[in-house]
């Protein structure tokens, strides 16, 4: 039997996401906040990992567009624990 991720673990993947997107490497050095409010696609984020989190056996995959870099964040936040959780940040192929 294939067991699911727990609230508990959903919790922990999200905010270990949270943290790497607050001390994102800036192309400079350093690190830049890529968690800010002010960014549109952090609300996004928001709704889908409250929902992961909070509906049981639940699975959501796709891509959250930033705008202010023009990447997506590719996600992939499985049910069960056989695959790993995703979130990468990805050049945009449209515009390139």
């Amino acid at each position: 039997m294939e067991e699911y991720y727990s609230k508990n673990e959903k919790v922990k993947i999200i905010v270990d996401i949270a943290k790497k997107l607050k001390n994102f490497p800036a192309k400079s050095g350093g690190t830049i906040n890529l968690y800010a409010d002010c960014y549109p696609f952090v609300e996004r984020f928001k709704t889908i990992s409250v929902k992961w989190i909070n509906q049981e056996h639940s699975e959501f995959e796709g891509s959250l567009y930033f705008e202010e870099i023009n990447k997506y964040f590719e996600y992939k936040f499985p049910a069960k624990k056989n695959i790993e959780p995703l979130f990468v940040l990805r050049h945009n192929k449209f515009f390139n």
